[in-house]
């Protein structure tokens, strides 16, 4: 993955934030209008997949640091 495709998926992370944010903030009823329905929990649950999915792929992207401690007899 290059360096663009990662900026890529931490800028989609972060409006998915601020999205989830925005829902939170001020959250609404389902409701339907005009033969439209509107779901605001599945609309939540999407979006919390979607970031999910954006922290397994950069997670995948990033080098691993692993932090040992050796002992010496």
């Amino acid at each position: 993955m290059s360096n663009d495709d990662l900026a890529t998926l931490k800028l989609i992370r972060s409006q998915l934030l601020e999205r989830i944010q925005e829902i939170s903030a001020q959250p609404r009823p389902s409701y339907a209008l005009q033969g439209q329905q509107v779901h605001w929990q599945q609309y939540m649950e999407t979006l919390q997949r979607m970031l999910s999915w954006c922290d397994r792929q950069i997670r995948a992207a990033e080098p691993a640091e692993l932090h040992t401690q050796g002992e010496t007899p």
